[in-house]
């Protein structure tokens, strides 16, 4: 049972790795959902991909990883309120969606944070 417990710490990394390198694809995929206000809207893309796929490392490798798992709560609940709530407001149910999602891995990086993390250097 152990075993299969100790698994879940897996399955929480490795999604933020895929989407990490996700957002190293087309971009026109990806481009609208950065708010017309930002400038330079394919740094950004990519800067969100290199953030999740650095918590991905720092995870894997215990180093860093208790601000890594801060630092992507933050990213996560930015997503929140820069993305998914104006495109809600605009009529795209979809973003309600993805409002709750970012919430929720928000809440389990900062357990990640609390109860997994092992390095305190900076937290």
């Amino acid at each position: 049972m152990k075993s299969i417990l100790n698994l879940g710490k897996w399955l929480f990394i490795l999604p933020f790795a895929v989407f990490g390198f996700l957002h190293f694809g087309p971009t026109e995929f990806t481009i609208d959902y950065i708010p017309d206000y930002l400038p330079f809207k394919v740094f950004w893309i990519y800067f969100s991909g290199v953030c999740l796929i650095a918590f991905a490392v720092a995870a894997a490798f215990k180093k860093f990883d208790k601000l890594a798992s801060v630092l992507l709560a933050l990213e996560l609940i930015l997503f929140v309120f820069i993305i998914h709530i104006p495109k809600a407001m605009e009529g795209d149910f979809v973003q309600f969606i993805g409002i709750f999602r970012d919430t929720a891995m928000a809440g389990a990086a900062l357990m990640y944070a609390k109860y997994v993390a092992t390095d305190e250097r900076f937290v």
